[in-house]
């Protein structure tokens, strides 16, 4: 997908950019891409001297006198590699993306300002701690520092779109985690509509089948509850509209893996966490990676949001700590009756309750404007879209608009001690919905539930009817209450988006769960030697045998007893099976045939019953339905409706592997060479702008294409399931902190450090990632002096 329609609207901007010989080759020094690494720099709002010392990845190490001067230098390093993405990011939480890339950004404008993520972050920000406050306005300090320093040196990416930075705010810090929270919750959305349909076409009883974890009783479907096609169809093109936000690498915040073994079952004697987090690729990647120190006071390294000041993801020097996705139910769709007679009014406990209307400006490039209402009930923001229905809508109820403050929660993360300062720092944190896991130099290990989860009536993903409060929803699960596991028995803890609790857990979570492919196989690996060492964690994160083959696999072998039902391809297809280990390596050809076995099996199995439903099934949705048939043995989605006899299981597999086999030959010919899954399976860190081919020959602004292995079902993933075989999404990020030593930690990040095209930092990790190496993490000040490439100081101006 394109960042912009229009080329024209940027053709001025690279013309200019060529005429004036600013378009450097990515071998440019540093100094000619607007970063200095060397040397020193004056910066307004610094007190005391800053030393910032970069490895030969290019991560910063911060070393600074006081919080203040340590957080001005943050935001100004930040905007050193990362002003452009800053800018987008920003952008995306206040919709205004249509300024820089045109008209085809308004309904993504609209859709983001109807979150209204900004009135929360005012919020927050009101009731925030002076402290805290003091180290965002010192970030957004050395932002602008930055920022006015550099105006004449933008990175190219503003001169190419022809607009500079408007200041930072705390505002803009805020907002992003509002964003954040979004992104992590959102993936529930469109399954609520699909769930609606799916239940109005097919019955409770046979829909229950294909929606996870789903308890139906007779609250779900009410006599006479119906929602007009055409109001589903606009709220899902509205909700759809803020997926264009993902070809900007900006979207969406997918899955993960964690894990943190007890120092009983490690080598050294001292616990060591894993945590891999699935985003979006893109180039630049979404982490920047920094290591901030005041001596005596705060020393924390790992991953931050560019434009956010704290460590999301990391260590200090007594605690470790990584995230998954809880893959909390936090948004719910309610159809709400409105009045005929004025459309801005809805039936609410049998009154007729007035709507609040707020105009949106949304200013388009080109000097344009366009002008929209957004209309918001009780419970948030009308999707429905713009256009007239006469007597209903639906809005939006989402976790993201409640009290919450996961900046103050980060900011103490950062500073625990232990595990009860981890606990309570997690308390405010409830708009992003995480399962938290925890390592210290004490031995302890954990994993922590921090998240807001609504409390509500109706479980499971499905519009809900607005007339009454019977279904809104009665508060939050309190927080002493959230699962956790500290120091369990078996000497580990571990998640995966799997399913978070058992039944007899009293509150509802979540119906939308990832199936466990991949916490089955991290489990398995954990529990195969008693003692781990650092290369057992290294072999774990970067696995790649499939869960999902080894149950399915059996099935299709059987059809050896039917060879005189195969072809002599077939056959061939079926003896390459049959010596697979279930390793989705990019030099087999079993991963190919098994991953278009997979999508026939899919189709045939619920294509002929759901129909036009089909092309929307959500992912998860149709994964658990093929785990459960596989795992129960449950057929009843089995038989093709539209042919005799009534099919079997055996008989599915037969046509899905004869299926399968036959599109890979109609696809890639022949020529079995052309099958291995690397040749089919690759991947392209891709810049925002690098559509546009004169760009990306200029600036290289997107690396080179690659084979990968893997799948969306291996703990070490590489998602390609909605466009293909090019790959999307998977681990934004690799950590394996070791708390036996913190300079024996290891990481790596899928590109590399700077966002500055032609900086040598840029993609410059690439190779090392999907080698499935790792950089040492240095931690001691003595560790990070020996592994310094450049030395830069911050000065105080005079």
């Amino acid at each position: 997908m394109k960042a912009f329609g229009n080329i024209s609207l940027i053709l001025p901007g690279v013309l200019l950019f060529l005429v004036l010989g600013e378009a450097e080759s990515p071998q440019s020094k540093n100094s000619k891409t607007g970063t200095s690494y060397e040397g020193e720099v004056s910066v307004a709002g610094i007190s005391e001297s800053v030393t910032v010392f970069r490895d030969g990845r290019g991560m910063p190490h911060i070393y600074a006198g006081n919080e203040h001067d340590l957080y001005v230098a943050v935001g100004y390093i930040s905007a050193q590699e990362r002003l452009w993405q800053m800018d987008l990011i920003r952008r995306s939480t206040t919709g205004r993306l249509s300024e820089i890339f045109g008209k085809s950004y308004i309904q993504a404008d609209l859709f983001m300002r109807s979150l209204d993520i900004i009135s929360k972050a005012k919020a927050v920000l009101r009731d925030e701690d002076p402290e805290i406050i003091d180290c965002l306005q010192a970030f957004a300090d050395g932002v602008n520092a930055y920022i006015r320093s550099g105006c004449d040196k933008l990175p190219a990416e503003f001169r190419i779109l022809s607009y500079k930075p408007d200041p930072w705010k705390l505002e803009d810090i805020a907002c992003i985690i509002g964003l954040m929270g979004w992104q992590l919750g959102s993936m529930n959305l469109k399954s609520e509509i699909f769930h609606y349909r799916l239940v109005n076409k097919l019955g409770i009883e046979k829909a229950i089948h294909l929606i996870p974890d789903w308890k139906a009783n007779d609250e779900v479907v009410y006599p006479g509850f119906k929602i007009d096609e055409s109001l589903l169809g606009g709220a899902e093109s509205f909700i759809n509209s803020a997926g264009k936000m993902e070809s900007l690498g900006i979207l969406p915040f997918s899955a993960s893996n964690n894990w943190a073994v007890s120092g009983t079952r490690t080598e050294s004697g001292s616990p060591v966490l894993s945590n891999d987090m699935h985003l979006t690729f893109g180039a630049p990647g979404i982490w920047l990676q920094m290591h901030q120190v005041v001596p005596g006071k705060i020393n924390v390294t790992g991953a931050l949001i560019p434009g956010e000041p704290f460590i999301i993801a990391g260590h200090n020097e007594k605690i470790a700590w990584g995230m998954t996705n809880l893959m909390v139910d936090g948004i719910d769709l309610f159809r709400e009756t409105t009045n005929p007679e004025n459309f801005n009014q809805y039936l609410f406990n049998g009154e007729w309750k007035q709507m609040e209307l707020r105009e949106e400006i949304i200013r388009i490039r080109g000097g344009r404007q366009d002008t929209s209402v957004i209309r918001f009930t009780h419970r948030g923001p009308v999707i429905s879209g713009f256009q007239n229905v006469d007597d209903a809508a639906l809005s939006m109820r989402w976790s993201g608009t409640d009290t919450s403050d996961e900046i103050k929660a980060v900011y103490l993360v950062n500073r625990a001690e232990g595990w009860q300062d981890f606990r309570n720092a997690l308390s405010t944190f409830r708009t992003i919905s995480q399962n938290f896991v925890y390592a210290d130099t004490d031995g302890n290990i954990g994993l922590m539930t921090g998240g807001g989860i609504p409390v509500k009536k109706l479980n499971g993903n499905m519009v809900r009817a607005g007339e009454t409060d019977e279904f809104d929803w009665k508060g939050y699960i309190p927080f002493n209450e959230l699962p956790y596991s500290f120091n369990p028995e078996r000497g580990y803890v571990s998640s995966a988006n799997n399913k978070t609790v058992s039944e007899d857990y009293p509150y509802y979570i979540s119906a939308g769960y990832v199936v466990p492919y991949r916490i089955n196989r991290i489990r398995q690996m954990l529990d195969s030697k008693e003692i781990h060492g650092m290369e057992d964690f290294k072999r774990m994160i970067l696995d790649q045998r499939s869960d999902m083959a080894a149950m399915i696999m059996p099935f299709i072998l059987k059809l050896k007893g039917r060879s005189e039902d195969l072809t002599i391809a077939e056959r061939a297809a079926l003896e390459t099976l049959s010596d697979w280990d279930y390793e989705m390596k990019p030099d087999l050809i079993a991963p190919s045939l098994f991953e278009f076995f997979r999508i026939s099996l899919r189709k045939n199995l619920l294509a002929d019953e759901l129909g036009d439903l089909f092309g929307q099934l959500y992912f998860i949705d149709g994964e658990y339905f093929i785990y459960r048939l596989f795992k129960t043995g449950d057929t009843g989605w089995v038989d093709n409706v539209n042919t005799e006899p009534v099919e079997t299981l055996d008989e599915i597999v037969l046509q899905s592997f004869k299926d399968g086999v036959s599109a890979i030959t109609d696809k890639y010919g022949h020529n079995t060479e052309k099958w291995e899954w690397g040749k089919i399976h690759t991947i392209t860190f891709a810049h925002p702008l690098g559509s546009v081919r004169i760009l990306d020959n200029i600036f290289h602004l997107n690396s080179g294409e690659y084979s990968v292995g893997g799948s969306d079902h291996t703990v070490s993933p590489f998602f390609s399931f909605e466009h293909g075989f090019k790959v999307e999404h998977g681990a934004s990020e690799r950590f394996i902190f070791n708390t036996a030593d913190w300079d024996e930690s290891l990481t790596v990040l899928p590109t590399g450090e700077s966002g500055i095209p032609g900086s040598e930092f840029y993609l410059s990790q690439v190779d090392a990632y999907l080698g499935g190496k790792f950089y040492k993490d240095a931690y001691s000040e003595k560790a990070v002096k020996a592994a310094a490439k450049y030395t830069l100081k911050l000065l105080a101006e005079h």
